[in-house]
């Protein structure tokens, strides 16, 4: 299976990422919308060109990221994937 990955800190998500549905979504979005700030993500022309089609339904991308972050990734693997990250910038690979 390979090597468990562990943070270096304790993180602490928001009882609110726990549980999937989207009505908690979009109660969410339309509270906090003042609290949000712009910032520039980087990503990849083809991941740009795959969330593009959402704009089809009238959804903008900004709310398709949205939902991904907070969302996507279980607390478990979101933490995993970051030890990992940050074990690699440690050992300089990335």
């Amino acid at each position: 299976m390979g090597r468990q990955y562990k943070l270096p800190f304790i993180l602490r998500l928001e009882r609110k990422y726990n549980d999937i549905n989207i009505e908690d979504f979009l109660e969410d979005w339309k509270e906090t919308e003042s609290e949000r700030q712009e910032r520039k993500i980087n990503m990849h022309n083809d991941l740009h060109i795959e969330l593009n089609k959402f704009e089809t339904y009238n959804l903008k991308l900004h709310q398709i990221l949205d939902l991904a972050m907070r969302y996507a990734f279980s607390k478990r693997e979101f933490k995993r994937l970051c030890a990992q990250l940050i074990e690699l910038k440690q050992e300089n690979k990335i």
